[in-house]
Protein backbone atom coordinates (compact mmCIF):
# COMPACT_ATOMS: atom_id res chain seq x y z
CA UNK A 1 0.00 0.00 0.00
CA UNK A 2 1.37 3.28 -0.78
CA UNK A 3 1.19 6.30 1.45
CA UNK A 4 1.82 9.59 0.82
CA UNK A 5 4.66 11.38 3.09
CA UNK A 6 4.45 14.53 2.04
CA UNK A 7 6.16 17.49 -0.84
CA UNK A 8 9.57 16.83 -1.64
CA UNK A 9 10.40 20.29 -0.45
CA UNK A 10 8.84 19.84 2.64
CA UNK A 11 11.75 17.30 3.75
CA UNK A 12 15.03 18.63 3.22
CA UNK A 13 18.60 17.09 3.58
CA UNK A 14 19.21 16.81 7.06
CA UNK A 15 15.77 16.35 8.13
CA UNK A 16 13.47 13.65 8.63
CA UNK A 17 9.62 13.25 9.89
CA UNK A 18 7.12 10.13 10.25
CA UNK A 19 3.95 9.09 8.87
CA UNK A 20 0.87 6.92 9.88
CA UNK A 21 -0.44 4.03 8.17
CA UNK A 22 -2.79 2.06 10.87
CA UNK A 23 -0.85 1.52 13.69
CA UNK A 24 2.22 1.88 12.05
CA UNK A 25 4.47 4.60 12.14
CA UNK A 26 7.42 4.99 9.72
CA UNK A 27 10.53 7.32 10.17
CA UNK A 28 11.49 8.86 6.52
CA UNK A 29 14.74 10.31 6.20
CA UNK A 30 16.49 12.54 3.43
CA UNK A 31 19.71 12.02 3.72
CA UNK A 32 22.02 14.21 0.91
CA UNK A 33 18.83 13.85 -1.07
CA UNK A 34 18.55 10.27 -0.74
CA UNK A 35 15.38 8.86 0.50
CA UNK A 36 15.29 6.36 3.59
CA UNK A 37 12.15 4.85 5.32
CA UNK A 38 12.38 2.53 8.56
CA UNK A 39 9.81 1.42 11.36
CA UNK A 40 9.94 4.96 13.84
CA UNK A 41 9.89 2.74 17.16
CA UNK A 42 13.47 1.52 18.54
CA UNK A 43 13.33 -2.22 18.60
CA UNK A 44 14.83 -1.60 22.08
CA UNK A 45 12.73 0.87 24.04
CA UNK A 46 10.85 1.98 21.04
CA UNK A 47 12.45 5.65 21.14
CA UNK A 48 11.57 7.25 18.18
CA UNK A 49 14.40 7.15 15.82
CA UNK A 50 13.15 9.97 13.46
CA UNK A 51 14.54 11.89 16.35
CA UNK A 52 17.77 10.48 16.08
CA UNK A 53 21.08 11.74 15.20
CA UNK A 54 21.96 10.44 11.23
CA UNK A 55 25.48 9.81 10.61
CA UNK A 56 27.57 7.64 8.13
CA UNK A 57 24.29 6.06 6.84
CA UNK A 58 22.77 5.17 10.46
CA UNK A 59 20.65 6.75 12.92
CA UNK A 60 20.88 7.07 16.10
CA UNK A 61 18.17 5.96 19.20
CA UNK A 62 17.88 9.27 20.99
CA UNK A 63 16.84 6.78 24.33
CA UNK A 64 19.54 3.92 24.47
CA UNK A 65 21.99 5.05 21.48
CA UNK A 66 21.44 2.51 19.55
CA UNK A 67 22.21 2.60 15.59
CA UNK A 68 20.60 1.08 12.22
CA UNK A 69 21.52 0.83 9.45
CA UNK A 70 18.97 3.16 7.13
CA UNK A 71 19.66 0.60 3.41
CA UNK A 72 19.12 -2.55 5.78
CA UNK A 73 17.93 -2.03 9.34
CA UNK A 74 20.25 -4.02 11.11
CA UNK A 75 21.50 -2.60 13.97
CA UNK A 76 25.49 -1.58 14.58
CA UNK A 77 27.47 -4.37 16.27
CA UNK A 78 24.32 -6.46 16.54
CA UNK A 79 23.24 -7.56 13.06
CA UNK A 80 20.43 -10.26 14.56
CA UNK A 81 18.45 -7.19 15.43
CA UNK A 82 16.95 -5.66 12.69
CA UNK A 83 14.61 -2.65 12.36
CA UNK A 84 11.77 -3.17 9.17
CA UNK A 85 12.75 -0.80 5.96
CA UNK A 86 10.22 0.42 3.44
CA UNK A 87 11.02 1.46 -0.15
CA UNK A 88 10.22 5.46 -0.27
CA UNK A 89 10.22 7.16 -3.47
CA UNK A 90 9.55 10.95 -4.89
CA UNK A 91 6.78 10.82 -7.60
CA UNK A 92 6.16 14.29 -9.04
CA UNK A 93 6.96 16.02 -6.38
CA UNK A 94 5.77 14.03 -3.76
CA UNK A 95 7.29 11.64 -1.14
CA UNK A 96 5.50 8.21 -0.79
CA UNK A 97 6.34 5.00 1.23
CA UNK A 98 5.22 1.08 0.18
CA UNK A 99 3.69 0.34 3.46
CA UNK A 100 2.03 -3.41 4.56
CA UNK A 101 -1.74 -3.59 4.31
CA UNK A 102 -2.87 -2.71 7.86
CA UNK A 103 -4.18 -5.99 9.41
CA UNK A 104 -7.88 -5.56 9.54
CA UNK A 105 -8.99 -5.99 13.28
CA UNK A 106 -11.48 -8.86 14.72
CA UNK A 107 -13.52 -9.51 17.56
CA UNK A 108 -13.25 -11.55 20.69
CA UNK A 109 -16.17 -13.41 19.31
CA UNK A 110 -14.52 -14.12 15.55
CA UNK A 111 -11.04 -15.28 16.93
CA UNK A 112 -12.22 -17.75 19.13
CA UNK A 113 -14.40 -19.14 16.40
CA UNK A 114 -11.41 -19.53 14.37
CA UNK A 115 -9.33 -21.00 17.04
CA UNK A 116 -11.98 -23.29 17.98
CA UNK A 117 -12.28 -24.88 14.30
CA UNK A 118 -8.09 -24.71 13.92
CA UNK A 119 -8.31 -26.68 17.31
CA UNK A 120 -11.14 -29.08 16.02
CA UNK A 121 -9.14 -29.64 12.27
CA UNK A 122 -6.18 -30.89 14.41
CA UNK A 123 -7.26 -33.07 16.70
CA UNK A 124 -10.51 -34.89 14.93
CA UNK A 125 -10.07 -38.49 14.46
CA UNK A 126 -10.04 -39.27 10.56
CA UNK A 127 -13.10 -40.31 9.47
CA UNK A 128 -13.58 -43.93 8.58
CA UNK A 129 -14.63 -45.55 5.38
Amino acid sequence: MRVTVCGVDELPSGTACTVMSGDLEVAVFNVAGELFAIDNACAHTGGPLAEGVVRDGAVTCPFHWWRFDLRTGRRKGGDHIRQQTYAVEEIDGTIVVDVPEPAVEIGMREMLLRHAAEWNAAHDPPATP
